[in-house]
Order: C-alpha cells, then structure tokens, then sequence
C-alpha cells in the first residue's frame, strides 16, 4: 500500500488506522490534526479509521507563539 503524508511517498505491507500509522511515526498524538484527502478526521475515530492505498495524509502540528 502506498500512502502520502505530508506530500512524501510512504510504503506500508498491510492496512493501517490512523492510531496505528501515529505509532509507526513515533508521534505523540498531542497537538495535532490529521485531515485524509482534505477532509479532517476527528481525533476520537482515529482508532477506527483506516487508510486506503494512495490516500493522501496531512499531519498538522499546533505549535505556541503570537
């Protein structure tokens, strides 16, 4: 399966939930929003959500400052 995060190509053996790919990512989970071809994925589907082959992933970080 491959997948686009962030506009890079990644390449995965078997399908995955967005929870899942976050472990594979070593990201922590905390302050970030993830939209799946364009559309925003609430954080409490994320453990259900799968991700299809080809699917085009946005990971956005909050970050502080003014």
């Amino acid at each position: 399966m491959t997948i686009w995060i962030n506009q890079k190509k990644h390449h995965y053996n078997d399908s995955i939930t967005i929870f899942q790919l976050l472990k594979l990512l070593n990201n922590n989970k905390s302050g970030i929003a993830i939209a799946v071809n364009n559309n925003v994925i609430p954080k409490n589907k994320w453990d259900a959500f799968y991700i299809n082959n080809e699917d085009k992933i946005t990971i956005i970080t909050a970050t502080q400052g003014g």
